[in-house]
């Protein structure tokens, strides 16, 4: 009997990715092929689906193509929060807009009037550019004939499984970006759709992660090389699937996935919906297993400051400045660096913030800086970890990081020193691609529940525990110095932003 696997797809913004990996999370096989983002003058950015999936089916072929002979148990599709308007031939009438174009900045303003806070109590987000509804409402009204030929609204992880099945579903995470999902109700929110002018008929039905969708239509089968009636699961959105194959999925467990942004994401048994929560622009959405969800916060710019100080200045490796960072004592000698380098999104979203490095003397080494850029992250990801536990009432007992920081035994010390709280770093492979895996096989019954997958899909982790005495000194420098430094310059930074936006050389 030929040994079965599982195939798991990431859609993402950079690549899209499919990996086949056995019961254990193994990768016996892998395959990429670049994402196709076109970029316009004015900042916008859009994307192809029929592109999208050209490259996902030559990776699917790539996959298949490694594994003569062996049989696909499940396949399931992790990707961007992006969505797609169909015509009634499942073809696009318009690009898919990328999340990150923020065209729609006045379109998710116009939703003030009908309630910020109530929007937040129905979907856990507050109204954004990056929520899809406003891209929606965007074609609707600058290209009414691309709308007037739409009949189906459905997210990209639904997009590609509607083209190996030929059937629409929505995934409750990828649901959960469009700004139109009742996190409680887990259905399509009338009243949102209602006052967004948009129907209900047009959007997929929502599904849970892990149940199936349908099985690889003949069309699909010729195309990726695999089985015809090879069963599809859902998926969800990529870091929610990347969280899962991290190991977290109860309670008290905490990702920090650590790129050139970071992410902050612990699990919660309901949606946080309050006010404070909503204040301080936490995101509190649907998880992709146990019917859980998560709160989540981020850091806009962190390893990017990294990446911008190592360029700007011509300096040395990463690990070298890690290293000239580790002989400077807990302060950096009174060297502090504000991290808001894209502006603040967590803790109370401000665009205007800036970065800042103060306490600069002719003293201040390389090191210094290197060293304080390193505690200004830290510092700021504490206040975030410390309101998540505040607003959900959550104790969080264990920090799992992901993303290039995780290499850095020295940054990982201090995430936990800063913290408080017990550090584990993983090097989780093709986290999202994994997690989507790992959905299909709870679907096909290769896991009899999430602790048993999370249980049979182990890495190598390294633990780092948090120091109880250099805790207290940071915790002194965060109380007198550095948690002031925000709002001292709060005033300045938005003095000069609105400086630069008017005086401008044309």
């Amino acid at each position: 009997m030929t040994m079965g696997y599982l195939l798991g797809i990431d859609a993402g913004s950079t690549n899209y990715k499919a990996i086949a990996c056995d019961a254990a999370g193994q990768f016996l096989a892998s395959a990429r092929r670049p994402a196709n983002t076109k970029y316009h003058e004015n900042g916008w950015a859009e994307t192809s689906p029929e592109q999208i999936w050209e490259g996902v089916a030559a990776c699917i072929a790539d996959v298949a193509a490694q594994l003569p002979g062996e049989t696909c148990d499940g396949i399931a599709v992790a990707s961007t929060g992006e969505d797609v308007l169909l015509d009634g031939d499942a073809q696009s009438v318009h690009p898919a807009i990328r999340w990150f174009d923020t065209r729609t900045e006045a379109i998710a303003s116009a939703w003030e009037p009908f309630g910020r806070e109530y929007v937040y109590q129905i979907t856990g987000i507050n109204p954004n550019p990056v929520a899809s509804i406003t891209k929606m409402q965007w074609i609707k009204r600058y290209v009414p004939e691309a709308w007037e030929r739409a009949r189906l609204w459905i997210p990209i992880a639904g997009f590609l499984s509607l083209k190996l099945t030929g059937q629409a579903r929505a995934p409750w995470t990828n649901a959960c970006r469009t700004m139109a999902f009742d996190l409680r109700q887990r259905d399509w929110s009338e009243e949102i759709l209602a006052e967004a002018g948009i129907d209900r008929s047009m959007l997929a039905e929502p599904i849970r992660p892990g149940a199936q969708i349908g099985s690889l239509t003949a069309a699909a089968a010729a195309v990726t090389g695999l089985k015809e009636g090879t069963p599809v699961f859902a998926g969800g959105v990529d870091y929610a699937c990347g969280t899962f194959a991290t190991g977290i999925i109860r309670p008290g467990q905490m990702l920090d996935s650590t790129g050139t942004s970071e992410q902050l994401l612990a699990i919660l048994d309901a949606p946080e919906s309050s006010t404070a929560c909503m204040e301080k622009n936490f995101t509190s959405v649907a998880y992709v297993v146990n019917d859980a969800y998560y709160i989540m916060g981020m850091i806009v710019a962190s390893g990017g400051i990294f990446e911008w100080f190592k360029n700007t200045f011509a300096c040395e490796s990463f690990d070298q400045l890690v290293e000239e960072a580790a002989r400077e004592p807990i302060g950096a000698r009174g060297c502090m660096m504000l991290p808001y380098f894209s502006g603040r999104h967590t803790m109370g979203s401000d665009p205007a913030a800036r970065g800042a490095f103060l306490g600069l003397t002719r003293g201040t080494t390389r090191g210094a800086f290197v060293r304080a850029i390193l505690e200004g992250l830290c510092y700021e990801m504490y206040s975030i970890v410390e309101a998540m536990q505040e607003l959900s009432g959550q104790h969080v007992e264990s920090i799992y990081t992901i993303g290039g920081a995780a290499k850095s035994a020295f940054w990982m010390q201090m995430k936990a020193d800063v913290t408080g709280i017990p550090v584990r770093s993983k090097n989780v492979p093709e986290a999202a691609a994994l997690g989507a895996a790992m959905l299909a096989g709870l679907g096909a019954g290769i896991y009899t529940s999430p602790e048993d997958a999370v249980a049979r899909v182990q890495f190598d982790e390294h633990r780092y525990a948090p120091d109880a005495e250099r805790h207290g000194r940071y915790m002194e420098l965060y109380e007198t110095l550095n948690r002031l430094i925000y709002p001292a310059l709060r005033e300045f930074n938005a003095a000069v932003t609105h400086d630069q936006g008017t005086n401008e050389v044309k």
